[in-house]
């Protein structure tokens, strides 16, 4: 048998190595509890740029990464949902470009009668009471007040500012994301009194990219299970694809998934998707969700390594996301056609069916290099399972084939009469010890039937070279139940 090409052949350092190969239709990983959460920190925030670090609770994350910031958010919306995970925060440099503006700006009035102006900012709700007879010159202060006076502030993504009828809020990040920060800001105008207000959230757009290359080299000597990276755009999310496919190797064995969220509209998050197209990377879509898409992916990130440090093969159908809120408008949530043509296309769209709910977990790979059509790695479950039993291989092998600590085993080619000494490993006893792991699987409910409906097992082979055995397994991960067609008839007659 060959030597998996991720191993080199004259690879001298002692150890069990381990590889997978995805989109075979048959591929599986040991969930370690540790996150990676890669965003922007504000001036505020004490820690350098690249710096990786963990977090202990949500104030140790506004020490580091300054309050409001996105990696700040992205740590506390994941400690949050976390049940025993470890967080860490990656600091991606800012641009230091151009921060995104919105803008309010009252108009006519006098107001005629007490009346009340609200203003949603990351899903906090600020109301402002604009007395009888407030000029429009006066609205703008009165708003701004409210603004800087609501509980959560400083955890807002923006600062707020209005000495007269404009009030200006001016993300505290400066990159070209913050566009998006700004369009998820919403308000209610309804019960002004002759006062206008105009809510522009488009009043100055953010320059500058990101480049999340500094941060990634610094996060080669951990095994994060995933990286939540606040970028939205495919230059990014390539990088992160690359970073995920050279650990993954099985030198590395650094196996892990990266997760990025787009508030773009479902046609670009598309396009973002299909230029990623990866099985290691996951596009979250979520236009005009009130909670920016930083926070919701920290969220989503937290749920499943919860769920698949419990279980690895776990089929997400419809699966509630509370504390993501959902578009102001029913007439902004995603059709069934939308929903569908996302999921076609390698974009896991955020839906709401009462709540919020992730309809189906699926990675971005969703084509060939070609461009024809691909989904032998649909669902994520598809790359935590052989990453699972990948792992799980390691560390038994590690200590399987052992006479005692530090002291390998010997290693030979099977012998014809069948006589293999003490503390000796050969092909067929690798090859067994394996089949004996597929049953392991099976009884997990990780895999379908070893032996049906085709004889995985036959495919299981290792063969002997100098110091070393070479193997392969195939690992058949069972799918989840998605949809369920029933067919009632009418009896007649």
């Amino acid at each position: 048998m060959a030597v998996p090409a991720q191993i080199p052949v004259t690879q001298k350092t002692p150890g069990t190595y381990t590889t997978v190969t995805l989109g075979t239709r048959g591929v599986a990983g040991q969930a370690v509890p540790k996150c990676l959460f890669l965003g922007c920190k504000s001036a505020a925030g004490a820690a350098a740029n690249a710096s990786i670090t963990q977090v202990e609770d949500g104030t140790h994350a506004d020490t580091l990464f300054g309050p409001g910031s996105s990696l700040a958010r992205m740590c506390r919306a994941a400690i949050e949902e976390a049940r025993g995970t470890q967080i860490y925060g990656g600091v991606i440099a800012d641009a230091g470009g151009t921060a995104a503006q919105a803008t309010i700006t009252f108009a006519a009035g006098p107001s005629t009668a007490d009346c009340t102006y609200e203003l949603t900012i990351n899903g906090w709700t600020v109301t402002c009471s604009i007395p009888s007879g407030t000029a429009a010159a006066a609205a703008g202060p009165l708003l701004n007040a409210a603004i800087q006076a609501h509980d959560n502030y400083d955890q807002m993504p923006i600062t707020s500012a209005g000495p007269a009828a404009v009030v200006t809020l001016t993300t505290k990040e400066a990159n070209v994301d913050t566009t998006e920060m700004v369009t998820n800001i919403w308000h209610d105008d309804s019960n002004l009194s002759v006062l206008t207000a105009t809510l522009n959230t488009g009043a100055t757009a953010g320059v500058g990219a990101l480049d999340i290359t500094a941060v990634l080299a610094n996060a080669v000597t951990e095994r994060y299970n995933y990286i939540a990276c606040r970028c939205q755009d495919a230059t990014n999310g390539g990088r992160l694809e690359a970073h995920l496919d050279t650990y993954a190797s099985a030198v590395n064995a650094k196996n892990g998934q990266g997760v990025i969220g787009s508030m773009d509209t479902p046609g670009n998050q598309i396009t973002l998707a299909q230029a990623i197209n990866a099985h290691r990377v996951q596009v979250i879509g979520c236009e005009l969700f009130q909670t920016a898409h930083y926070e919701n992916i920290s969220r989503w990130v937290a749920h499943r390594q919860y769920e698949e440090s419990a279980e690895p093969g776990t089929a997400y159908k419809y699966y509630p996301l509370q504390n993501v809120m959902a578009p102001h408008l029913t007439s902004d949530y995603m059709t069934p056609t939308e929903i569908e043509a996302a999921l076609n296309a390698g974009v896991t769209p955020l839906v709401v069916e009462g709540e919020t709910q992730v309809p189906r977990s699926i990675t971005s790979r969703s084509q060939t290099a070609g461009g024809a059509p691909d989904y032998t790695v649909l669902d994520t479950a598809n790359v935590t399972v052989p990453d699972y039993c990948a792992f799980d291989i390691k560390g038994d092998f590690a200590v399987r084939y052992v006479r005692k600590t530090g002291v390998a085993f010997k290693v030979m080619a099977d012998p014809a009469d069948g006589n293999i000494p003490q503390y000796t490993a050969t092909p067929n006893i690798v090859e067994d010890d394996l089949e004996g792991k597929m049953w392991e699987w099976y009884e997990l409910g990780l895999i379908v039937h070893p032996k049906s409906p085709t004889d995985y097992i036959a495919q299981i082979a290792a063969s002997y070279a100098a110091h070393r055995i070479n193997a392969q397994v195939p690992v058949p991960v069972a799918p989840g139940l998605m949809i369920t067609d029933v067919n009632l008839i009418q009896e007649t007659g």
